[in-house]
């Protein structure tokens, strides 16, 4: 059996979520460690922000972002980015 090596980056792009409906929808960060030299730490944070580029790109925004404490030994938490289409972009009926 070989082994493999484990990736943060690729662990975290599996992690972060985006569900939408096209008009608004949420990204949501699970799991993040607190501890500041965690490389998964580091890593959903950094997919976190490129995934928030990218919806600034496609003229949505974010309106509300929540962080939640997860359940437990204490030592994560989530966070929540809810966003909309931009203002000005009309939808249709």
């Amino acid at each position: 059996m070989r082994a493999t090596g484990w990736n943060p980056r690729e662990h975290a792009a599996r992690l972060v979520s985006i569900i939408t409906d096209g008009w608004r929808g949420e990204i949501v960060t699970p799991l993040i460690p607190r501890d500041p030299t965690s490389p998964l730490r580091s890593a959903l944070l950094n997919e976190r922000a490129q995934r928030l580029s990218e919806l600034r790109t496609l003229d949505f925004r974010v309106y509300d972002t929540v962080r939640l404490e997860e359940s437990g030994s204490g030592d994560a938490y989530r966070i929540i980015d809810r966003f909309k289409v931009a203002t000005g972009i009309e939808r249709p009926a």
